[in-house]
């Protein structure tokens, strides 16, 4: 039995030095996710996580792989980022929030606030490394943001 617990603990520690190399191919091992300040701007950066078309990878074609990879990040990467900001905010602030004001904060902040994610870097994280599938860090920026959206969350949770 205690051969089993053995075998199991060498193989999830296995398991979990291989999940941080692969965050670790994006951003050089640095925890890059939440709020920071560079050059006087707030910045809140997202890792997340994409895969290629099948047609690319049909056609095992490096070029559209990696385009394909990196684009299913970006198409989830506006909405993804603000739910994280409201999440740690309210997280912040002891708060809730319901799914209607959630709602409406996503809905306000994406038209003003914040006009589309950038994207600091992506990296594949299959086995290949053909950007099969990636992982990218996107990030939006702006001059006081982290406490216009603050803000803006308030303003929601007392509606």
């Amino acid at each position: 039995m205690k051969l089993k617990h053995a075998v199991a603990g060498i193989l999830m520690l296995g398991f979990l030095a291989s999940c941080r190399s692969t965050a670790d191919s994006v951003s050089n091992a640095e925890e890059i996710e939440g709020w920071r300040v560079e050059n006087e701007q707030d910045v809140f950066y997202m890792r997340l996580a994409g895969r290629a078309s099948k047609l690319a990878i049909d056609q095992d074609s490096p070029a559209m792989m990696r385009s394909t990879c990196v684009d299913a990040t970006g198409l989830q990467a506006q909405d993804n980022i603000i739910r994280k900001m409201i999440g740690e905010t309210i997280q912040a602030q002891s708060g809730t929030l319901d799914g209607q004001s959630t709602g409406v904060i996503i809905t306000s902040v994406r038209g003003g606030m914040i006009k589309g994610p950038q994207i600091k870097e992506c990296a594949p994280t299959d086995k290949n490394k053909k950007f099969e599938e990636c992982q990218c860090v996107h990030f939006v920026a702006g001059k006081g943001l982290k406490k216009k959206f603050e803000l803006a969350v308030e303003a929601a949770a007392k509606k």
